[in-house]
């Protein structure tokens, strides 16, 4: 990974299953627990995350799959309060993943910078194999406090 060179990144995400691409228009970020460590996650989604899917996802274990209200397809990321990637979870495409980051692995790679209310980073995934999934997340965000207001 390239550090950023003072240009700010784009926002973007992609999963592809078994080759099927799904693009993720919307990217948000936003403070989270897991067993009440603080970590940051990053969500992506088709559809912007309505109040009650945000409250959702405040709510659930951060490093947890877990089923939405309208059940809408997403990949999540989630990091220590320094930076590092945990787990990468998912639904889409028609897979349901988790993957944790571990240094015996090297199909999960990410890493995020913190700084104060923003959060940046990059994460991949590449799982060869019969169910093949490829993730991309690139963000440069606000860490949100509450639900983005309804377009």
């Amino acid at each position: 990974m390239c550090p950023a060179s003072g240009l700010a990144q784009e926002t973007s995400a992609s999963l592809s299953v078994q080759g099927r691409p799904t693009v993720y228009n919307h990217v948000v970020a936003l403070r989270g627990k897991s067993l009440n460590d603080p970590r940051i996650i990053v969500i992506a989604t088709v559809e912007p995350l309505t109040a009650k899917q945000f409250e959702q996802v405040v709510k659930a274990n951060a490093e947890d799959t877990m089923t939405l209200e309208g059940y809408p397809s997403y990949i999540k990321a989630s990091f220590k309060e320094d930076g590092t990637l945990r787990y990468l979870v998912g639904d889409g495409g028609g897979a349901v993943f988790s993957k944790k980051n571990e240094p015996t692995q090297d199909i999960l790679k990410g890493q995020a910078t913190v700084s104060g209310d923003r959060v940046s980073g990059e994460v991949t995934l590449d799982e060869p194999g019969e169910y093949s999934k490829v993730a991309k997340l690139t963000f440069d965000l606000p860490i949100l406090t509450e639900a983005p207001a309804a377009e």
